[in-house]
């Protein structure tokens, strides 16, 4: 049975529990009935392990607090925020940002959290910062409307507001989250992904445009609508254009009770403010180097990091940095103390993260558990999470943090420092001299190094696939084959000026370090959207334009990128295997996302070692073990993972969340044209029935 509101119940008799997946409709059900069900049966909270397709329950023994608060007919004006503490019919009684972040006990009535999201287009600086200046980490609602950046006085950002990061989504497994976004940026259409949260039976609040939803028009409001089913930590951004790196996002965080937590016994702390939020940034609007020029603003190579939306930017012309505020991160001495470390950089350089003097203990990725691993430096891409126990137990003072862009962005040398302080220290900076890119913080121990596979024994570095599932898998991921195989090269074509600009034609396109444009494929495909969503437009769209590898269009050229909606069809409770592929010599190591799901790392390697190919792909694994030595038997869970440059990955998950979910490369630059596909799990009549009034988009073509 289901509460208006969507929670699911279970009934629980002596022996037999009955169970009702929350499909997040109004089921008629009204609170006499409700109650009554109460009294004779017992409420559980479900939610999910991603990778192992594990359901946890919980049962619920607080009885609902606001049982007896009268449900309220209000009109709802769509621009104006909902009252809090007021029990809306359909919604329930809300709660406040602050009231959700909370610590998440066994038995807790769930609570319904609102948020109010007003996006505009903003500047850093000005009279707003002569008012207030932001003090924590990662504000839950907008008490200060102040944004420092680097304190470069800048416009054209684009906020959630007034703030950057925009407003931390907190939550605990089992809350519901009501979130309105009400855009007010001029000449846009916006949507948000709420990236790693599962949204099984919310697939229509994904937030991919033309995939899930229409974009949120320049005045409309969208009401997004999920349940917490997940615990982890997880991000949420723009998925239109370029609004992504102009500061459309922020961080999400959903809890667990920490007895649920398979590391509990690992740290002590865990508070809301323990966030670690990084970002790549310009001091302009990201439009003006899109697609790329060949002299003034080239290529996509930011000037700057920040770290919880602060730092200091080195001005090259006087060697002089600006006198901004540093982020600072205060903690107790002799404590373990969870930090939740988001790489929410858009382009396509990795960053390098170290404490000065400290060790780090890994123990979860994207959301997912994983068994302890200390570690010095953590080397992450975009859209990757980790979650560490830092173990506070050096002398108390202050010390620095760091952040680096490497590789590909290395010759940039860009650096960004913050300060750990602990309680009691007398300095506000370290004593000691502020390290540069080149020498930095000393590295130590470095996980996920660019471009390495951890197949040398060299005990300074480990890597993803070096990680250890902290919960239990699903034995069907470690059969010898899946149940489908999926073979994904990724790769570029760089065209010919003849060929980009024909007459009449008008192919999108890249120029990433100045000269021709290319352009971003999987296969021979680069993936274009049609101006309706699958999820519930599908038959608006014309069929001619859907492809895959085995039904291309007729109008497709061999060794030429064949332009449509790149959709592979998967059937609902199948093991996918897909081995992702990229024998570039650019050097660029891809993370790739799969919206969804997470998948089971399974394996890495080189392709000069292991030749994988469409012909032998359901023999890929055999043949990187038996290359290799290498058999993982409690393989990481993610959901963004970086695909070695000149190599390849091989991930699996089992396909039990119905939908059209997005697989794509989370550079920017690589997204925008093309580089992404859709999986089309199950059949449409999987899915949950299409929202009441939900929007529709399409083209408008009459012929009178």
């Amino acid at each position: 049975m289901q509460l208006p509101t969507g929670l699911s119940f279970s009934l629980i008799f002596v022996i037999v529990r009955v169970g009702c997946i929350d499909n997040g409709k109004d089921n008629g059900m009204n609170q006499e009935n409700l109650h009554e069900v109460h009294a004779r049966s017992a409420p559980v909270i479900e939610w999910y392990s991603r990778g192992s397709s594990i359901l946890k329950t919980m049962e619920v023994t607080e009885k609902d607090p606001d049982a007896d608060v009268p449900v309220e007919e209000k009109y709802e004006n769509p621009h104006v925020p909902l009252e809090y503490g007021v029990h809306y019919k359909g919604l329930g009684k809300l709660s406040t940002p602050e009231e959700c972040a909370r610590n998440c006990r066994q038995g807790a009535w769930p609570k319904n959290c609102y948020y109010h999201f007003t996006v505009e287009i903003y500047r850093t600086l000005g009279g707003a910062c002569t008012l207030c200046e932001p003090t924590t980490n990662t504000s839950l609602s907008a008490d200060c409307q102040c944004i420092l950046g680097d304190g470069v006085d800048m416009a054209g950002i684009m906020v959630i507001n007034r703030m950057y990061p925009g407003p931390s989504v907190q939550l605990c497994v089992g809350d519901l989250a009501i979130i309105d976004v009400n855009n007010r940026a001029i000449g846009t259409s916006i949507s948000i992904h709420w990236h790693g949260v599962y949204q099984k039976n919310y697939q229509y609040y994904d937030g991919v445009p033309f995939v899930t939803q229409c974009p949120i028009t320049q005045g409309s409001t969208f009401r997004y609508r999920w349940r917490a089913q997940n615990a982890g930590t997880h991000f949420y951004h723009a998925h239109t254009g370029l609004h992504k790196p102009d500061g459309l996002e922020g961080a999400i965080i959903i809890r667990q009770p920490k007895i649920e937590d398979p590391n509990n016994e690992d740290f002590d702390d865990d508070h809301f403010d323990n966030v670690i939020f990084l970002n790549d940034w310009f001091h302009e609007s990201a439009i003006d180097h899109w697609p790329g020029t060949t002299a003034h603003n080239v290529g996509q190579i930011p000037q700057n990091i920040l770290v919880n939306g602060k730092g200091q930017w080195l001005d090259p012309s006087t060697g002089n940095y600006t006198n901004s505020r540093l982020a600072v991160i205060n903690v107790q001495p002799r404590r373990r103390i969870r930090f939740r470390m988001i790489n929410s950089l858009s382009w396509t350089c990795p960053i390098q993260f170290t404490i000065q003097n400290h060790n780090v203990t890994l123990i979860g990725t994207d959301g997912e558990e994983v068994k302890p691993k200390t570690v010095t430096t953590i080397t992450s891409f975009s859209a990757e999470r980790y979650d560490f126990v830092l173990h506070t137990n050096q002398p108390i003072g202050t010390y620095w943090i760091q952040v680096r862009l490497v590789h590909s962005c290395s010759s940039d040398k860009i650096t960004q420092v913050a300060v750990l302080r602990y309680t009691g220290s007398e300095f506000e900076v370290p004593a000691s001299r502020r390290p540069r890119y080149d020498p930095g913080l000393p590295l130590g121990i470095v996980f996920n190094d660019v471009n390495r596979i951890c197949d040398d024994g060299d005990p300074n570095f480990v890597c993803a696939k070096d990680l250890r599932t902290a919960d239990p898998i699903d034995e069907r991921i470690l059969a010898p084959r899946a149940d489908l195989t999926f073979f994904l090269p990724y790769n570029f074509h760089l065209f010919t000026n003849e060929e980009l600009f024909k007459p009449n034609t008008y192919t999108q396109f890249l120029v990433p370090i100045g000269g021709n444009g290319s352009v971003a494929m999987i296969g021979s495909i680069s993936n274009i959207f049609s101006g309706s969503p699958y999820m519930s437009q599908i038959a608006d769209i014309p069929p001619e334009t859907i492809c895959n590898r085995h039904s291309l269009p007729d109008r497709c050229s061999p060794r030429k990128p064949c332009f449509c909606s790149h959709i592979v069809d998967i059937p609902l409770g199948t093991v996918v295997e897909i081995i992702m592929t990229d024998s570039g010599e650019n050097g660029l190591s891809h993370p790739f996302h799969l919206h969804g799901f997470g998948f089971h790392v399974m394996a890495q390697g080189r392709l000069k070692d292991v030749n994988i190919t469409e012909d032998n792909k359901h023999y890929a694994l055999s043949l990187h073990r038996k290359a290799y030595g290498d058999f993982r038997t409690e393989p990481p869970v993610k959901d963004t993972l970086a695909v070695t440059a000149g190599g390849y990955t091989i991930v699996r998950f089992i396909a039990d969340n119905p939908g059209y979910w997005l697989h794509h490369c989370h550079f920017m630059s690589h997204l925008l044209v093309g580089m992404e596909l859709v999986f089309h799990v199950g059949d449409d009549e999987d899915l949950p029935p299409i929202p009441e009034g939900f929007p529709k988009c399409g083209d408008f073509k009459p012929r009178a």
